[in-house]
């Protein structure tokens, strides 16, 4: 009896323990089915819309500085990977020879602003001129009346016999020499008003050389100013060439300011993937150096062409053996959060971009149903 209870009891047991085992993988089978409803859901709400590739590295508008002069470099005031804000200091060039130039053209326009008002005083001068030549005139024509009633008084008395010969001669000369002296004063005055017009004319062309002595300034000092390189917005410096020395041209770039603000990714999805793609969509991006940090963006713009469209020698497939292949367009993505991150973005680092293709009024009606 003892050995029969002792089966059954293991018998028992091993009925017991193979009913645990088929409730355990029951609900182990209930749950993965209950998984898999639930991804098939996301799946046919959310992430059949879901377009992404891991082709795709962010970029930067970086921006090439260079010397607008041929100079040598006389100091740098940044390094490599320092952060600079906009119209900070980057180098100075030796502009020795420019200060030089601005002190000459100072010169040149002192002498223009001089020669101008020299040239209103003589202006000045000719009018006083032509009114002492019209004072003169109105004496001389004061002489001339004068000298005409004496001669008519001379001539009454010598008519009647009352007058000398000699009286009248000289009332004569006298009448004479007032009428020279009238149309000297009005030659004096004609030829001062003739001398005005130059005088007035000799203006304008001062004024001229005034303006080209100031435009001769303003260029001298707008070169003098291109020997300092400031930044020309805020950014990172990165490859940076240039040493104290170093001639610097207009050919050479000397530095790369990198504006880490703008940073941008650009996506090559296959052709397949463009069906629904619009721009404005949003897009969560994940990089490979930063996996704890999801970034946020939207679709910026599509190519308006394929990759190999613009190579040196773009695919041609009207001759030979053909062979399909798959297309790529590339997509800018535009950044925009998180903003605490923005400044980890580094022009070539990889991402995977993921496009919500979603049309809006399709969103709605899925989320109210």
């Amino acid at each position: 009896m003892t050995a029969d209870n002792e089966q059954a009891a293991t018998t028992q047991a091993a009925s017991k323990g193979r009913g645990r085992r088929r409730i355990i993988a029951g609900l182990v089978g209930l749950v993965a089915l209950v998984a898999l409803i639930w991804w098939a859901l996301g799946w046919w709400q959310v992430g059949r819309f879901i377009e992404e590739t891991d082709n795709a590295y962010v970029r930067t508008d970086s921006v090439a500085v260079r010397a607008e002069l041929s100079a040598r470099v006389s100091e740098v005031l940044v390094d490599d990977n320092q952060h600079v804000e906009k119209g900070q200091l980057l180098a100075r060039l030796d502009g020795e020879s420019y200060r030089d130039r601005v002190q000459q053209a100072e010169a040149q326009q002192a002498v223009a602003v001089a020669s101008l008002a020299q040239a209103h005083r003589r202006v000045a001068l000719q009018r006083a001129s032509i009114d002492q030549a019209r004072a003169q005139g109105d004496a001389a024509q004061a002489d001339v009346d004068q000298a005409r009633q004496h001669l008519e008084r001379s001539s009454s008395l010598a008519a009647n016999q009352y007058g000398s010969r000699q009286r009248l001669e000289d009332d004569q000369a006298a009448l004479r020499v007032a009428e020279a002296r009238l149309a000297e004063s009005r030659a004096a005055r004609v030829s001062a008003t003739r001398q005005l017009a130059v005088a007035e004319s000799e203006i304008g062309q001062a004024e001229a050389q005034r303006d080209a002595a100031a435009a001769d300034l303003a260029y001298a000092r707008h070169q003098l100013d291109k020997t300092r390189l400031e930044a020309p917005r805020d950014g990172v410096v990165g490859n940076l060439t240039v040493e104290a020395g170093t001639l610097a041209q207009p050919s050479l770039t000397l530095l790369q300011l990198v504006p880490l603000d703008s940073a941008y990714v650009i996506a090559n999805f296959k052709e397949t993937q463009l069906e629904r793609m619009r721009v404005g969509q949003p897009v969560e991006l994940h990089l490979d150096a930063y996996p704890d940090v999801t970034y946020h963006g939207e679709v910026d713009s599509l190519a308006p062409a394929t990759g190999t469209e613009f190579s040196l020698l773009p695919q041609d497939n009207a001759t030979g053996n053909f062979n399909k292949i798959v297309q790529r367009i590339p997509v800018k993505i535009r950044v925009s959060g998180p903003s605490e991150a923005m400044g980890r973005l580094r022009a070539g680092l990889s991402a995977v971009p993921e496009v919500d293709t979603r049309e809006p009024d399709a969103d709605d009606g899925e989320a109210g149903s």
